[in-house]
């Protein structure tokens, strides 16, 4: 009973292979992004505050000679074991791991969902035994210095870094003894408002592939969703949706990225006050779409993903 409990407080089901009890949750959303300078000129101008640039060899950086790295926009967490926020990333094809080149080789959108892990061995071996490819674990630990304020941080995580394609989504965890890094206050503050992101909607073409691909991920079958499946793991959410469903949720034009395709991923964040987010674009001349109770950001102005502001409950 007591170890239900613990899951449920974790957001997850009972039941499955037990791989529950080593994910605490849904952190944060890898983004893939074509120019990382672009990408966060064009949050900003959505009122988001952005970290500076960092980097990381996995994605072509640091080490290897290369520019790979992120921008990350840091959020509240909505769980006291997890953070949360966008992790705007970029790989240097000619610097970063083969994999990473081409997870963050895809059109702007939902490259990997990141989790918070308690025991990263046992979630590599429950997803080996699942079918899935192995991960490998990437360890760093260095002061970085904030180069606009001159602050030093430690920066200390692990991470499982998968090495081959997993399946129509891919996954990862990590784990961080020391988290300041991400909960500086100063990088969690937005002009608009932003408190958290709560869901993540992916447009795929076969949904049957994903719902069994998520079932070996989590243990256990995803739960329906009306065109698609999704799995809730506390305040946050991972819908999977066919093409029609996600179109028809979308108004008009919103998917149009600016190189004439079309947006496949659609984040759901909440925001201290919907009056004050719209303030904020309009002051921007952003382009939004309005119905009173949410705004919805065409990825064209998003740096290719739709983004939908809410107020928080």
């Amino acid at each position: 009973m007591e170890r239900d409990l613990q899951r449920a407080k974790a957001g997850a089901t009972p039941g499955g292979n037990g791989l529950a009890d080593e994910l605490i949750g849904f952190d944060h959303l890898m983004l893939a992004c074509r120019e990382l300078d672009e990408v966060r000129d064009a949050y900003r101008r959505l009122g988001f505050t952005v970290t500076p640039y960092r980097t990381n060899e996995p994605m072509g950086g640091g080490t290897t000679g290369g520019r790979g790295g992120n921008h990350l926009v840091l959020m509240t967490p909505t769980d006291g074991r997890l953070v949360n926020y966008l992790e705007l990333a970029y790989a240097d094809p000619a610097h970063a791991a083969p994999f990473m080149r081409e997870l963050l080789g895809r059109p702007p959108g939902l490259a990997m969902m990141v989790h918070a892990g308690r025991d990263l061995a046992a979630i590599n071996a429950q997803w080996q035994a699942a079918g899935l490819p192995a991960c490998d674990l990437y360890e760093l630990d260095k002061p970085y210095r904030d180069p606009e304020t001159g602050r030093v941080d430690r920066i200390h995580f692990r991470v499982l870094v998968p090495t081959a394609r997993q399946g129509p989504l891919a996954v990862n965890a990590y784990a961080t003894d020391d988290p300041s890094h991400y909960l500086r206050e100063d990088w969690r503050t937005h002009g608009n408002g932003a408190r958290h992101w709560a869901d993540v909607a992916v447009a795929v073409d076969d949904v049957a592939a994903a719902a069994a691909f998520m079932t070996r991920v989590y243990g256990q079958p995803p739960e329906s969703d009306d065109g698609g499946v999704r799995v809730t793991m506390g305040a946050q959410r991972l819908r999977v949706l066919d093409q029609a469903r996600f179109a028809a949720a979308l108004p008009g034009d919103v998917r149009d990225r600016r190189d004439g395709t079309l947006a496949d991923t659609a984040i759901t964040i909440c925001v201290a006050s919907i009056g004050r987010a719209r303030s904020v674009l309009r002051s921007q001349d952003v382009d939004i779409r309005d119905d009173g109770a949410a705004l919805v950001i065409p990825a064209r102005e998003a740096a290719g993903v739709v983004l939908r502001f809410c107020e928080e409950a």
